[in-house]
């Protein structure tokens, strides 16, 4: 049986000169629209708003086959900033979706207007009543939670093989 040679040109677009299928969106090729990202810039900072593509393309996929390219990603750090994107977005009809780890195999960490990261910021597990209850950050991983529940012989479930990365 002959060995099979790769096919170099089977990996480029069937035409050449044309975009490729997954680009991003024009309105979303120069990053945020510029009145967006000033209005959330002033109300939380330009530290807190992510808004160049590169950073709204990393954020457009989970681990779905979909792919959502937001209007722009906030890195929320505390209550204060998550009132301030609800408020904003309710009082100009926009859609808020909340992300964490981004494992989902739905979709659901993933929305086309604005992103609220709330991982980095949002860690920790109280563990009430002797582990009949328990108060989870969601930024905290099913691993670390359990890890908790562990000295009080309980376990959320399920277990998914991804419990050291979701959340």
């Amino acid at each position: 049986m002959p060995l099979l040679e790769p096919d170099p040109g089977a990996l480029r677009p069937a035409r050449p000169g044309t975009p490729a299928p997954d680009r991003v969106p024009d309105r979303t090729a120069s990053g945020t629209p510029r009145t967006l990202r000033e209005e959330l810039t002033g109300l939380l900072g330009a530290e807190k708003v992510l808004w160049q593509v590169s950073d709204l393309v990393r954020y457009a996929t989970d681990a779905s086959p979909y792919r959502f390219v937001p209007q722009a990603v906030v890195v929320a750090e505390d209550i204060d900033d998550i009132s301030a994107v609800l408020s904003y977005a309710h009082g100009r009809q926009r859609e808020v979706v909340f992300r964490a780890a981004g494992t989902s195999l739905n979709g659901q960490a993933q929305g086309e207007d604005i992103l609220v990261d709330v991982r980095r910021h949002w860690r920790g597990v109280e563990v009430l009543d002797g582990g009949r209850r328990v108060r989870i950050r969601p930024g905290t991983t099913v691993f670390r939670a359990n890890a908790a529940l562990a000295r009080h012989g309980r376990v959320l479930g399920p277990d998914p093989a991804s419990a050291v990365a979701c959340t």
